[in-house]
């Protein structure tokens, strides 16, 4: 179920487009938690300082442990990502997704592939590489993208926005901050565009980038590789998160779940919709209800 729930600049809320109490929200978040619920959230004159209520509002998504997807429109029909982009909630013709040559299967909603990778390296040591890169210095980790001629990737670090501000309070509470955690992902790594990609350049082939730049922002390690049959032990080990791509999802090999389970050090596997932004748990560590658990 999704919520739609507006702060307006007079610190009135909105649930669903009506007026209400910030009782009446109240009651309605805490029903939302048990049903998988997620918040759609906009806030009126977001570049000004925020009225009291949309930081008691945030407080309550968090509190009850909701997924939240921000809006800079009043109507909902963008996302914000990590980076402060917007993007539309459903694709347009303006922006297609890559296509590669026909020689691979491919999934007919997404025009995506498992791309061709280089077989003649030692796959454990480009992941051993690609794991030490994104665990960076103390002081900051890094996104690393395994391409598929096993070159890397490094994107670079976020600078900190309002919107980032906002943004990182539903990455905080999927993978808190207080420990350093090892997120894998399964994505399309072809990248358009020629010489040193920017951010814009990944965004076309992984749509959630600057979610996942968030997570390096809050202090995590992250990597992103193809999901090759011949990489995903490789690059699923030590992870303690796995997040795919749903539009890879078809694409990858029976007991896909299995094999990346078995290497992983906490066995958190969430798929990301590219139409809502929002991800779902297809395997949880531990026993607590509606949060990820991981290993000490």
């Amino acid at each position: 179920m999704i919520l739609k729930v507006s702060v307006l600049s007079s610190g009135t809320l909105l649930l669903d487009g009506q007026a209400v109490q910030f009782d009446q929200l109240q009651q309605a978040l805490e029903t939302a938690k048990h049903d998988d619920s997620v918040v759609w959230y906009y806030r009126e004159a977001a570049g000004q300082t925020p009225p009291p209520r949309a930081l008691e509002v945030l407080n309550l998504v968090v509190q009850n442990q909701l997924r939240i997807s921000l809006s800079s429109r009043p109507d909902f029909s963008d996302y914000v990502d990590a980076n402060g982009v917007s993007h539309p909630r459903m694709p347009t013709p303006a922006q297609p997704q890559p296509r590669v040559a026909s020689t691979a299967v491919a999934t007919a909603e997404e025009g995506l592939t498992i791309p061709e990778v280089d077989l003649s390296v030692d796959i454990e040591q480009i992941f051993t590489r690609a794991r030490k890169a994104a665990a960076g210095d103390r002081r900051r980790s890094a996104l690393v993208i395994v391409r598929p001629n096993r070159g890397h990737l490094v994107m670079p670090a976020m600078a900190e926005t309002p919107a980032l501000k906002h943004a990182v309070l539903a990455l905080q509470r999927l993978v808190p901050s207080n420990a350093k955690r090892n997120i894998a992902v399964i994505a399309y790594t072809v990248i358009p565009g020629n010489g040193d990609p920017g951010v814009n350049d990944v965004n076309r082939s992984i749509p959630f980038i600057g979610m996942l730049m968030g997570l390096t922002y809050i202090g995590h390690a992250v990597w992103v590789f193809e999901g090759h049959p011949s990489a995903l032990r490789a690059g699923c080990r030590n992870a303690d998160v796995l997040i795919v791509d749903g539009a890879m999802l078809p694409l990858l090999e029976q007991g896909w779940q299995d094999t990346a389970s078995s290497v992983m050090r906490s066995t958190n596997i969430l798929a990301h919709d590219r139409d809502t932004f929002q991800l779902r748990i297809l395997r949880k560590y531990g026993e607590q209800m509606g949060a990820l658990g991981f290993v000490s």
